[in-house]
């Protein structure tokens, strides 16, 4: 059986139940029975959910069924436009299928009437309201239901509140502004059930009805906010207005997901944002999809309270069951989920993960941690520098870091034929050129024989000479000879023309993979953290750490090692120490 309500055809869903009998996933109102009610006229139903004949009405029910009776009578079509505004204030569903219609065919009309689609609408309806991030998959109705349907069901019951819609640019909030314009132009719904709200020739009678600066609806305040407006958070935020409700959707764009730079200013933008609420009754909600590593979604997923709390209530809808590739779709078909799998961004915009494990090119779980005291006392110490900025410039980009590590190299070969390498100590940090060099001259002194200090030339920079100066002030003597590589400490590390990213995979995938990489377990936690998320976000973040490790490898092809020692000649030599304990050996 179906109907029509609003010239929208609605036929239950068949794994979809209602209130009277519930399935998995019901609807919030048997609408059948609503429409059959208000066709004829049961009252009782309709107001007491009692049926005439079989359920007793008290005085007060029979008062009122007779008043609503009477007003039937002079003004046909009151009834169903009373039924009907209660259903639009407390149906987001309802208000979703049969109003904003986000739909163009028969198959989009499917998708909405779908368990996902519906059990969505009840999620946002009945969850919280502040501090909520919704990360879905793209085509699965977030900004319908929640910019769109929502602002429109909040401004209808709150008609002297203001909402905010808020982008990455102005443009896309106003393209959100356009349809919930458009649905109070058109839907005359609205106005039969909403008088005192929504107007009947709102271009005429709206004292503000444009996508530029807003729309009001009926209401009795002068307030100077509009009643929904869009606004972009880099480019034409406000900061004179302040909204009961904002709304923040699409912040961050592909346009923006390769610049580190523009994606700082969209966090700082956002945390600036926060101070457009109102000081009582404000809420806000955040959604979108992810594009990258760095994106501006996951800096707001990321926030914590002062307890160290989640700050966001965090819904997560990625497009198939599982979150994962083969997993089975949730909302759209086999065929239309199996044709996205070919682009490169199905990772990002369906299974909302921007760093697939299956793709990383440096696994962070496969460097390994080890204890200070035991790490192998035969090793060779390396001291490498990093300077923050571009090769070719000696700026400093914001966000780039100062890279300063030791790294000991044990020279026992495997039967592989590689050597273990430790990172023993390290430091970065956005820092000034002169802490830099503080940083690297204490690290020098402490870290006891350095076999090699090399320090990455960056265009005209003479950041080496500062440090050979400031450890000959100290007793210590390096120099940067470039003519004598064998035997001098100091070395320029140069990029030789190498694209910056395949050099560093070259250099630490092999013996990342096979397990040749340690790194201490007395080094800060902030600074591990730091190189956790290089890896995990290689080659779409910041590499500043990974760089100055790659560099390693240059400079132990042209160290003069002596002659390798086997793993079977060390344990001799250990046991000869004394040092070798068999339930040991072999984890360091």
């Amino acid at each position: 059986m179906s109907i029509i309500i609003n010239g929208v055809e609605f036929t239950p869903h068949p794994d979809i139940g209602t209130p009277l009998s519930p399935k998995g996933v019901n609807y919030a109102h048997d609408y059948l029975r609503v429409v059959e009610n208000i066709t004829g006229k049961r009252y009782a139903r309709l107001l007491f959910n009692k049926e005439v004949g079989v359920d007793t009405l008290t005085e007060v029910e029979e008062d009122q069924i007779r008043q609503v009776s009477a007003q039937e009578k002079a003004r046909p079509g009151s009834l169903e436009n009373s039924v009907f505004r209660a259903l639009i204030a407390n149906d987001l569903w309802f208000l979703l299928y049969f109003i904003v219609k986000p739909f163009a065919d028969k198959a989009g009309m499917e998708r909405v009437n779908h368990p996902f689609t519906v059990q969505a609408c009840q999620e946002i309806q009945g969850g919280p309201r502040d501090y909520t991030l919704d990360l879905w998959a793209r085509f699965h109705f977030k900004s319908s239901i929640i910019t769109i349907a929502e602002t429109i069901q909040y401004e209808l019951k709150n008609p002297e509140y203001a909402t905010g819609l808020f982008s990455h640019k102005a443009p896309i909030a106003k393209d959100f502004l356009f349809t919930i314009k458009s649905i109070f132009e058109n839907e005359k719904i609205l106005v039969a059930t909403y008088p005192d709200v929504v107007w009947e020739d709102p271009r005429r009678q709206a004292p503000l009805w444009s996508i530029d600066e807003g729309i009001i609806l009926k209401r009795k305040s002068n307030r100077k906010e509009a009643s929904v407006s869009g606004h972009g958070l880099v480019e034409g935020m406000p900061t004179a207005l302040h909204f009961e409700r904002r709304v923040y959707d699409d912040i961050s764009t592909n346009d923006i997901a390769g610049s580190v730079d523009i994606i700082r200013n969209v966090n700082h933008a956002f945390d600036v944002s926060q101070n457009l609420k109102t000081l009582v009754g404000s809420h806000h909600r955040v959604t979108g999809t992810y594009y990258s590593h760095q994106d501006p979604l996951i800096y707001v997923r990321n926030k914590k309270n002062i307890d160290g709390s989640p700050k966001y209530f965090i819904r997560f809808k990625p497009a198939t069951d599982d979150g994962t590739r083969d997993g089975k779709p949730v909302l759209m078909d086999q065929e239309s989920l199996d044709e996205l799998k070919t682009d490169s961004s199905f990772n990002c915009q369906q299974l909302l993960d921007p760093t697939p494990r299956e793709e990383q090119k440096l696994n962070f779980e496969y460097l390994q941690a080890i204890e200070k005291e035991a790490i192998p006392k035969r090793v060779y110490r390396f001291m490498l520098i990093d300077q923050a900025g571009d090769a070719g410039s000696n700026k400093t980009k914001d966000g780039d870091a100062w890279a300063i590590g030791v790294l000991a190299v044990e020279p026992v070969s495997d039967d592989i034929g590689q050597a273990k390498v430790f990172l023993e100590n390290l430091w970065v940090e956005i820092a000034s050129e002169s802490e830099a060099i503080d940083q690297a001259v204490r690290m020098f002194i402490d870290s006891g024989i350095v076999v090699r200090l090399g320090v990455e030339k960056v265009g005209i920079s003479t950041t080496h000479i500062h440090i050979a100066k400031a450890l000959k002030a100290r007793g210590r003597y390096v120099d940067f000879d470039e003519n004598n590589k064998k035997t001098s400490v100091g070395v320029l590390l140069r990029p030789a023309g190498r694209h910056k990213k395949k050099f560093i995979e070259a250099a630490l995938a092999w013996p990342l993979n096979n397990s040749k990489l340690y790194y201490s377990k007395s080094i800060k936690s902030g600074y591990i953290e730091r190189l956790k998320q290089e890896m995990d976000n290689f080659p779409l973040w910041h590499d500043d750490v990974l760089n100055m490790m790659a560099y390693l490898y240059d400079m132990i092809k042209e160290y003069n090692f002596p002659k390798p020692v086997s793993e079977y000649e060390l344990m001799q030599r250990r046991r000869e120490q004394q040092e070798y304990n068999p339930l040991t050996y072999g984890l360091s």
